[in-house]
């Protein structure tokens, strides 16, 4: 029986392209800093929810709508470290294969 490996090899490619972007110092400290920056945002939205459970349905849309919205400026704002690392991934790769090659040889 054959088995399909594609969404097996793409979340073993994803979570190794993030653990080989964290290599990178200046991408991990940035991720780090917004990471506490949206768990702090997230603390006060929870905790001011808690304290208005009921009657504040349009607030809590609205609210939805700016998590959606920062986690969107999140993903922008890192488009072109993404884009470089994938580069940097793809030349790694490239490298690891051309030292396999001459040690086959």
């Amino acid at each position: 029986m054959n088995k399909n490996y594609f969404w097996l090899g793409m979340a073993a490619g994803a979570v190794i392209g993030a653990g080989a972007s964290l290599l990178h110092r200046e991408t991990r400290e940035q991720q780090v800093s917004q990471l506490k920056h949206m768990k702090s945002r997230l603390k006060s939205h929870d905790t001011s929810t808690q304290a208005h459970s009921v009657g504040l349905q349009a607030s809590s849309k609205a609210s939805l709508k700016d998590r959606v919205m920062d986690l969107k400026a999140l993903y922008e704002e890192n488009q072109d470290t993404i884009q470089n690392l994938v580069e940097d991934v793809k030349d790694l790769v490239d490298a690891l294969q051309d030292a396999r090659h001459k040690n086959q040889i």
